[in-house]
C-alpha cells in the first residue's frame, strides 16, 4: 500500500511517497521550474538531419527539441510504420520551416535539447487518448472477462484511426466514469487542434496537469493507504475526490514532524547504510552513474560465501528505491561485492529485477558483464535530486557540493511559517546575500509568517541562522550591534 506525506503550505510543494513504510519517491515543485514534459506545441522545423534521420524543432525554449524521424506522424492519416518510414528519410516527411505539432517526451539536459515526438497524447486517470494512435490497449492485469467487455466498448467509443490505452485503475469503475474522461480528452485534443490553426509557431498549445495531478493518476486510489497534507485547499480537493485524506495542522513542519527531512538528507549522501552494516556508494558521472557494493561492518554467521551474498541481496533491493528516490536516470552500473558462483548472480539478478519492477519510470535490468557489473538503464522523467537541490561549493573549487541558495532559502521560508499563530513578534535572521536575494523572489513572507523580519549579513557558503525570536523591540535593540541589509 502506499502512502503519500504532502507539504503543500509553502511556495516550493514536496510530496513524499510511501511503500511499506520506507520513502520511495520524492517529489518537489518550484515556480522557477518549468516542466515542459508532456506539454504540446506547435513548433517549426528549423535543422533537418538526413544523417541522423533526424529534425530539430523550435517550438518557443532555449534550445530546439530533438525529434526523430521514428516519431513522426502524418496529421491526415494514420501513424507509418516504422517499415514505412525506414524506407523513405526524414527528408520526405517534414522540411525546414515546416510548422508542425510536437509534444515533449524528455525534459533536456545540460547541452541536450528535449526530446519530442508528433504521436501526441492525453494521459487520463483510467485512460490515455491517443488520437493517431490506431490501436486500443487494456491493461494486462485485469481479468479476460474485464478486458473483454472493455475491449466492445473502446471499439464503440473510437474511429480506427484514434488509440486509447485502459489503465488499471479503470477495473472497478462505471463505464460512464471511463467514457466522460474519454470524452474530456478528445474535447482538449479539438482545443489543440483550434490553437494550432490560429497561433503562429511556435507557441505553447497544451500544458500538462499540475505534478500532483500526474502522480495521482500513475497510482490507483485503491492502493493508496493514507495521503496526509498540511495545506488546506488541497485537503478539500482531495476529500472531495474521495481519496483517504487526513489534514495536518500541526506547528511542526509535516516533514519533520513525518521524518521525512531526515531521509531527503540521506537521499544527498553519497554513502547509504545497509540495515546488516553494509553500504553502498553512489557516484554520479556526465556519462553515467556508479553503485559500488561494500560489506562495511557485517561479518555474517556462517562464513564470508554467505556475508557476500547477504549484503548483495540487501543492497539489491536498497539500489533499486535509491534509483527512485533520487530520481537517478540514464546507464546505470553496480558493482556488486564478487560472488563465486553464477547460481549467487541469477539471485541477485532475480532480485533487482523485481524491485525495479515497482518503479514508474521504465527500468531495463541487462544482466552481468564479463567483469561481474551489473548493467541497467532508467527512463529519465524528472532532474535528479542532487542536481535539483544542490550546487558546487566555490569554496573546495567545485570538487564538493552545498545545498544551493534556492533550497535554503525555500528551507529559511518553512522554518518561519511554523511562527505562525505563536507570540513571536520579530525575527532576526543572520543570512548571506545570494540567499536573502532569493528570499526576497517569495511572496508576503512576513504577512504569511506572522512575523516581522529582520536581515542581518553573513558570509561563507551559502546558508542563514534565526539570531533572535522574540518580541520586536529587542530585536531592534540586537540590529544596533550588527550590519543590517
Amino acid at each position: 500500500m502506499t502512502e503519500f506525506i504532502m507539504n503543500m503550505r509553502a511556495t516550493e510543494k514536496r510530496v513524499a511517497v510511501k511503500e511499506n513504510d520506507k520513502v520511495v519517491e520524492l517529489l518537489i515543485e518550484r515556480p522557477t521550474t518549468h516542466h515542459i514534459e508532456g506539454n504540446i506545441y506547435k513548433g517549426r522545423v528549423v535543422k533537418v538531419l538526413p544523417g541522423m534521420q533526424a529534425a530539430f524543432v523550435d517550438f518557443g525554449q532555449k534550445q530546439p527539441g530533438y525529434l526523430h524521424r521514428d516519431y513522426l506522424c502524418s496529421y491526415q492519416q494514420s501513424p507509418l510504420s516504422k517499415k514505412e518510414k525506414e524506407k523513405q528519410g526524414i527528408s520526405h516527411f517534414v522540411h525546414q520551416g515546416e510548422a508542425i505539432l510536437v509534444q515533449v517526451v524528455k525534459e533536456g539536459e545540460g547541452a541536450k535539447g528535449p526530446k519530442l515526438t508528433g504521436l501526441i497524447e492525453f494521459p487520463g486517470l483510467h485512460i490515455v487518448y491517443q488520437p493517431f494512435g490506431k490501436f486500443k490497449a487494456i491493461s494486462k492485469k485485469m481479468s479476460e472477462e474485464k478486458r473483454t467487455l472493455w475491449r466492445d466498448h473502446l471499439y464503440s467509443w473510437c474511429t480506427e484511426e484514434e488509440g486509447v490505452i485502459l489503465r488499471t485503475a479503470s477495473e472497478h469503475v462505471q463505464v460512464k466514469v471511463v467514457e466522460e474522461e474519454l470524452m474530456e480528452l478528445q474535447r482538449q485534443y479539438l482545443e489543440v487542434q483550434e490553437k494550432n490553426a490560429a497561433l503562429t509557431a511556435p507557441a505553447l498549445l497544451h500544458q500538462e496537469d499540475h505534478f500532483l495531478s500526474r502522480l495521482l493518476r500513475e497510482i490507483p486510489k485503491a492502493e493508496i493507504k493514507l495521503m496526509e497534507v498540511d495545506d488546506a485547499s488541497t485537503y478539500q480537493i482531495l476529500k472531495k475526490q474521495e481519496y483517504p485524506v487526513r489534514f495536518y495542522d500541526g506547528k511542526e513542519g509535516i516533514f519533520a514532524r513525518r521524518g521525512i527531512e531526515q531521509e531527503l538528507e540521506k537521499a544527498l549522501k553519497r554513502i547509504v547504510w545497509l540495515q546488516s552494516g553494509g553500504y553502498i556508494i553512489i557516484e554520479h558521472t556526465e556519462a553515467m552513474t556508479v553503485i559500488d557494493v561494500n560489506t562495511g561492518k557485517f561479518v555474517g554467521k556462517t562464513g564470508f560465501r554467505e556475508t557476500v551474498l547477504k549484503t548483495n541481496m540487501e543492497a539489491a533491493k536498497e539500489v533499486a528505491r535509491q534509483l527512485r528516490l533520487r530520481e537517478i536516470g540514464g546507464i546505470i552500473i553496480v558493482d556488486f561485492i564478487d560472488m563465486e558462483s553464477t547460481e549467487e548472480q541469477e539471485q541477485v539478478l532475480k532480485e533487482v529485477k523485481a524491485e525495479v519492477k515497482k518503479d514508474r519510470s521504465v527500468v531495463r535490468v541487462l544482466g552481468f558483464t564479463e567483469l561481474h557489473l551489473l548493467q541497467l538503464t532508467r527512463k529519465k522523467i524528472r532532474e535528479p535530486l542532487t542536481r535539483f537541490l544542490l550546487q558546487n561549493c566555490d569554496h573546495c573549487l567545485g570538487k564538493g557540493t552545498v545545498f544551493s541558495s534556492e533550497t535554503i532559502a525555500y528551507r529559511l521560508e518553512r522554518e518561519l511559517l511554523e511562527f505562525k499563530r505563536s507570540d513571536i513578534e520579530a525575527v532576526v535572521v543572520e543570512i548571506t546575500a545570494d540567499v536573502r536575494e532569493r528570499v526576497m523572489f517569495l511572496p508576503d513572507l512576513s504577512e504569511r509568517s506572522g512575523v516581522e523580519l529582520f536581515f542581518v549579513q553573513a558570509t561563507g557558503k551559502p546558508g542563514y541562522s534565526i539570531l533572535f525570536a522574540g518580541s520586536k523591540l529587542e530585536a531592534e535593540a540586537k540590529l544596533k550591534t550588527r550590519e543590517p541589509y
